[in-house]
């Protein structure tokens, strides 16, 4: 069966990227093993996009909003010195568990700090200014929350990256009833009319908005 544009574009760009590192692989294999989700990973292309960012800006301190299985807080930990510090917010047992595996598998996991709690009550504990990168990519109505937050931690220069910004290309409806795409469609909306960054979005897999705080 013949593959359509969009499957060329991106078999083509996976193809000229570089790989990710054989525990991250191993990580994606299990992750869909026992959850059969692992399309909720970020995967190669947008992890080494998050790889590349952290160390053009030369980030210390990451917070991630979002662990799922570990796979985007490794691939981040991976691109920190040996110094910097990764904050990962996860909300289900289950899933930390998997991550903290990994993590202890890792020769990076040690610049790893992982949060089992609400995400808001771990930023709210995360000083004003004191964080370079800020990605977010976890229950999507809370998006605009979770942002908020992200301008406070990051310090003048920081980023944010900001995962599913399509949501699965039901933000183009004209009618959008989906509740995750409205929610993100309203945080599209707001990082738009944002005067304290500046932005730009991309098309890269699900959409990403990448943000830097002025």
């Amino acid at each position: 069966m013949e593959i359509s544009k969009i499957e060329q574009i991106e078999n083509y760009v996976t193809a000229h990227t570089d790989a990710v590192s054989p525990l991250l692989e191993e990580l994606i294999a299990e992750t869909e093993k026992i959850t059969g989700r692992s399309r909720w990973s970020i995967g190669r292309v947008e992890g080494k996009l998050l790889q590349l960012l952290i160390k053009i800006s030369s980030a210390r301190k990451v917070v991630e909003v979002g662990t799922f299985t570990g796979f985007s807080a490794l691939v981040m930990a991976e691109a920190l010195p040996e110094e910097g510090i990764l904050i990962t917010c996860e909300n289900s047992p289950e899933f930390a568990d998997i991550a903290r595996r990994y993590f202890n598998k890792s020769p990076h996991g040690n610049k790893i700090q992982l949060k089992v709690a609400p995400a808001m009550e771990t930023l709210g504990n995360i000083p004003a200014g004191s964080v370079d990168f800020v990605f977010i990519d976890a229950d999507k109505p809370s998006y605009g929350r979770y942002f908020d937050e992200a301008l406070r931690i990051l310090q003048p220069g920081g980023l944010i990256f900001a995962d599913n910004v399509f949501w699965r290309n039901k933000i183009f409806k004209e009618n959008i009833t989906n509740e995750n795409a409205r929610a993100i469609a309203a945080f599209n909306e707001k990082v738009k009319n944002e005067r304290q960054v500046e932005k730009v979005m991309l098309s890269v897999r699900d959409g990403v908005y990448l943000i830097r705080k002025k």
